[in-house]
């Protein structure tokens, strides 16, 4: 039997996919990942924020991680996830296409992303990190939630 075992120094995250795309998010700022859910619309939100949902007595608004990250938008699919995060105490909910796994590296396996010009993008941006023969892009989240 194989057991992860997380030790200083080390990072687990949550992949999954957004437009063909791999990416992570530290796990330990996951609450929850649940099926994507109808939002309420919020007049003059930005456009990415897809609405709000009521989760259990608190209101979470949701980011179609599509939209801001520049991408084609899709309809959702069986697929779908919406994955429930807290950003230090605001909860959010970030819609995605699929959620793959929950993986163990370590620090160092995060690399610098290579310079782009599009500088709001890689403000959300942590590194890439090379696991098995996939690239994984990690997300800054609390960069990620900022509205512009």
């Amino acid at each position: 039997m194989k057991t992860n075992i997380i030790t200083e120094g080390s990072l687990q995250l949550v992949t999954f996919r957004v437009d063909n795309e791999e990416y992570g998010l530290n796990i330990m700022k996951v609450q929850e990942i649940i099926r994507v859910v109808e939002a309420v619309k919020v007049p003059k939100a930005p456009g990415y924020v897809e609405g709000v949902v009521n989760l259990r007595g608190k209101i979470v608004p949701i980011i179609d991680l599509r939209k801001r990250m520049g991408k084609v938008v899709t309809p959702y699919t069986d697929s779908s996830r919406i994955i429930v995060v807290d950003a230090g105490g605001r909860l959010a909910g970030l819609s995605v296409d699929l959620v793959i796994d929950v993986i163990i590296l370590s620090d160092d396996r995060i690399e610098p992303c290579p310079s782009i010009n599009d500088n709001e993008r890689s403000d959300y941006l942590l590194g890439v990190a090379r696991w098995n023969e996939r690239l994984i892009t990690v997300l800054k989240l609390e960069n990620l939630l900022k509205i512009n």
